[in-house]
């Protein structure tokens, strides 16, 4: 193991071993991840303490690894996606060709053919006017109040101009 004074009297020198990842650690980033537990339940389910757990993820290897962890799962979910995708299509497919109920049959014709649309969305606006006597902004955020420009000229004058 090189020290940092020999890694620096010896650029040439290879780079110390970072320290393995436990087993117990990578099956408590694995719960984590996969599982959605909370660090405590993980750490708990892998014999490891909270605090094991918190220190060790200070450390670039294991951040490092977490990160893979986590886009490993973000790909395989993506792929199941795929695959959930086409069964259901198989399914609505059958069901509008041998489904005894009419209803059905609509309705699995109107799945199939919004398959590409995008799902609606609604939004409220609530344009009501209330008295504001007070307000909270938050720190960080800024307040802008817009007000009508106030002319100079009389109200007469305004309205003459071309």
């Amino acid at each position: 193991v090189c020290s940092y004074l020999e890694q620096m009297t010896h650029p040439d020198a290879p780079p110390a071993p970072t320290r393995r990842i436990s087993a117990k650690l990578r099956k408590a980033i694995e719960l984590r991840i996969r599982k959605g537990m909370t660090i405590g339940a993980a750490c708990e389910s892998a014999g490891i303490s909270t605090a094991r757990y918190f220190k060790a993820m200070k450390r670039t290897a294991v951040q490092d690894h977490y990160d893979a962890e986590a886009v490993r799962y973000i790909h395989e979910t993506a792929a199941l996606r795929v695959s959930a995708k086409a069964r259901a299509i198989e399914v609505a497919l059958h069901l509008m060709q041998n489904a005894k109920s009419e209803s059905v049959r609509a309705r699995m014709a109107e799945f199939l053919a919004s398959e590409d649309k995008a799902p609606q969305i609604a939004v409220h606006v609530d344009a009501r006017q209330q008295p504001r006597e007070y307000e909270y902004v938050p720190p960080g955020r800024r307040l802008v109040e817009i007000e009508a420009e106030a002319s100079s000229e009389p109200p007469q004058e305004r309205s003459k101009r071309p």
